[in-house]
């Protein structure tokens, strides 16, 4: 394909909508009143958030691979790598003296949501003694080592919507700013524009609705740093 032609295609990458539903449904979550939630709403939203903070991990890290503009088949292969060794994969080809660490702490809890993914996408029956000691959620089926979030999804709760979301925050700030070393533009080109990314960026990104986002960076500390939040003052 000419440049050309390249250049006039639409890049519908998705990733904007995820980070806005994993956040309005964070907030929903949490302002759901607990005495009054007789439904379990809180952990719907709750859910539904973690769904959405899981996918942003993956659908940024094939943005990162397209933005390479590999020859077809062989993005194909590197599309078929876990979504943490396309971005190891993303790294090596922009700063290959840069180590991808999997030891700090930002991928040790990323690997933590990782097993959280996993087992919902592929769920299978578990099986545990239940006494009436247990409460009402039945009996507990333990948490993930890094992140304590709980192995039953039902008890998913607005804190772990917060905690997934910030996990996801602070893997892409150190990712994209510190190891990639890439200004706010060139990360919006990758993942949020509907031109071809260009690495450095092409052009200067406004990213609709990012106020949006004031809340979950004043009251949780995630910040979006990676596509250009300011602070409100």
């Amino acid at each position: 394909m000419s440049d050309q032609k390249k250049k006039d295609l639409y890049h519908l990458r998705g990733f904007e909508n995820l980070v806005y539903d994993a956040v309005y449904l964070m907030y929903l979550a949490h302002d759901v009143d607990p005495e009054q939630d007789r439904d379990g709403y809180e952990f719907t939203y709750s859910r539904s958030s973690i769904l959405n903070t899981l996918l942003m991990f993956e659908c940024g890290a094939n943005c990162c691979v397209d933005a390479l503009d590999l020859p077809r088949q062989f993005e194909d292969d590197i599309e078929k790598l876990p979504f943490l060794s396309k971005y190891e994969f993303f790294l090596s080809r922009i700063k290959p003296q840069k180590l991808f660490d999997r030891g700090c702490e930002q991928l040790k809890a990323v690997a933590d949501l990782k097993r959280v993914r996993d087992s919902y996408v592929h769920p299978k029956v578990r099986k545990k003694e239940y006494s009436k000691a247990d409460d009402w959620f039945g009996p507990d089926f333990k948490a993930t080592p890094f992140l304590n979030i709980p192995n039953d999804s039902g008890r998913w709760s607005g804190y772990h919507a917060a905690l997934a979301l910030k996990t996801a925050n602070d893997f892409f700030n150190l990712f994209f700013l510190n190891w990639c070393e890439f200004d706010t533009n060139t990360v919006c080109e990758i993942l949020l524009s509907a031109d071809p990314a260009g690495i450095p960026a092409t052009s200067s990104i406004f990213v609709d609705g990012i106020e949006g986002l004031n809340r979950a960076a004043v009251d949780w500390g995630i910040d979006f740093k990676f596509i250009g939040k300011v602070l409100p003052q």
